[in-house]
């Protein structure tokens, strides 16, 4: 009897092993393969420190950078800028923008008045919110104030009619019109 075995069919057919006919798909992470991206994200966070937990998910005790406050909220005080919002609370949709062209105390308390019946009722809320209902020169001359320099109500209402007080215009009074006189040819 011959001893020998018959070759296998690997053998016969000469195949590459799976291992060596698979190919480097790996590309980079520019490419819009989706792993590639992720496998990318993970490496620029090993890169920098970053660890993340088992399973891959981000470890929020990790993160140790503070988050940066938007500059405009840094004339309100930390109570202000920490104000959480009422959950149901809307924003006054029929109010203008402030531009500096009518009577700041009377806008103001439009406004204060637009935002209670939008549900709020902290008036620190309420001075978080103004920045939204400002225009671009009231919100910047807002963003330029000293830091912690309004801590309630009354010190926004001092603050804001205090600089606009001399900005918007007046209707005429009684004086205004014994200015005017008539000209000869013009009718009444």
């Amino acid at each position: 009897m011959n001893s020998t075995k018959a070759p296998s069919v690997h053998d016969r057919v000469k195949l590459t092993p799976a291992k060596d006919r698979l190919r480097d798909t790996r590309g980079n992470a520019y490419d819009g393969d989706a792993r590639n991206v992720l496998n990318q994200k993970k490496e620029d966070g090993a890169a920098h420190g970053y660890r993340p937990r088992r399973g891959g998910r981000y470890d929020h005790k990790e993160d140790r950078s503070p988050s940066p406050e938007p500059p405009v909220t840094r004339v309100f005080s930390r109570e202000i800028r920490t104000a959480p919002f009422p959950p149901r609370f809307r924003q006054p949709t029929t109010l203008t923008k402030y531009s500096g062209e009518t009577d700041p105390g009377l806008w103001l308390n439009d406004y204060r008045l637009a935002c209670q019946l939008g549900g709020a009722t902290d008036d620190t809320v309420i001075i978080r919110n103004l920045p939204l209902h400002l225009a671009d020169s009231t919100r910047t001359w807002l963003e330029h104030l000293p830091a912690n320099q309004i801590h309630n109500w009354s010190d926004l209402v001092r603050t804001f009619v205090g600089n606009f007080q001399g900005t918007y215009v007046r209707p005429g009074n009684y004086w205004d019109l014994r200015g005017c006189r008539q000209q000869p040819d013009e009718p009444l």
